[in-house]
């Protein structure tokens, strides 16, 4: 059965600026991005806190980088990136919007701005367009048709530092305790409560991914992986079978 959808109410929705809570989940082989991450997200407009979902096996270096920037971080033992993210999100006490953001994204000038922009206007929550770091024209192909797709599905995936309410991410019941698509979940029922604001600035990704497997390959395991989930397939298996 379908949610009622949100209205924007309540103190924080009808004017600047919002809480935003940057939320990012670090797993073992993660390593922050270069000082320019974290000037993005502590350098924008306050008020902004960082969260640092990890897991047991985060490396010290990575660890003390997050904290030179001020993070404040989780470690939560044994659990999926779905779990960590929504157990982050619990422990922020003050944020009245989450931004969820992959270590080897870089948030657009001015980001706070736009997503304060689009909460006051009605949205529910939204992300930003995808670009690529380097990789030259095939990565600016995949970046076409990830936006072209999420140009008309409305569902953003995670590598496109997706945002949402609190609230209405509260009464979702977040992201659900899933290693993998736990983003693809969550931006779907996203969908359904209301308004999903896609952001004209881009975020931009680091394509290693992609370039170490192959393009080619890297995007036909990605669409393949989606069709199994449609399909019935766990995540738990999913996420095994992309590791390989």
């Amino acid at each position: 059965m379908l949610t009622k959808r949100a209205e924007p109410c309540g103190r924080g929705f009808d004017e600047l600026p919002q809480a935003i809570a940057v939320i990012v989940p670090v797993g073992a082989a993660e390593a922050p991005s270069p000082a320019i991450f974290f000037e993005r997200i502590m350098g924008a407009e306050p008020p902004v806190s960082l969260l640092v979902a990890a897991s047991e096996r985060v490396a010290e270096g990575t660890r003390a980088a997050f904290e030179r920037a001020g993070a404040t971080l989780f470690t939560f033992e044994g659990s999926p990136r779905g779990a960590r993210l929504a157990r982050a999100a619990q422990s922020s006490s003050s944020a009245e919007v989450f931004l969820f953001l992959h270590t080897d994204t870089l948030l657009p000038r001015d980001w706070a701005a736009s997503v304060r922009g689009a909460i006051t206007s009605g949205a529910v929550g939204g992300a930003f367009h995808l670009s690529f770091s380097t990789g030259g024209a095939p990565m600016r192909w995949v970046a076409f048709w990830a936006n072209a797709r999420t140009a008309f599905t409305r569902v953003p995936y995670g590598d496109q530092a997706p945002f949402v309410r609190r609230d209405v991410y509260e009464r979702l019941g977040g992201h659900k305790p899933w290693p993998l698509l736990e983003d693809v979940d969550f931006a779907e029922r996203l969908k359904r409560e209301g308004q999903v604001a896609i952001l004209s600035a881009a975020v931009q990704t680091s394509p290693r991914r992609y370039l170490e497997r192959g393009v080619l390959r890297t995007v036909l395991v990605n669409w393949r992986t989606l069709f199994r989930f449609r399909r019935g397939v766990s995540p738990e298996r999913l996420a095994e079978e992309y590791r390989k």
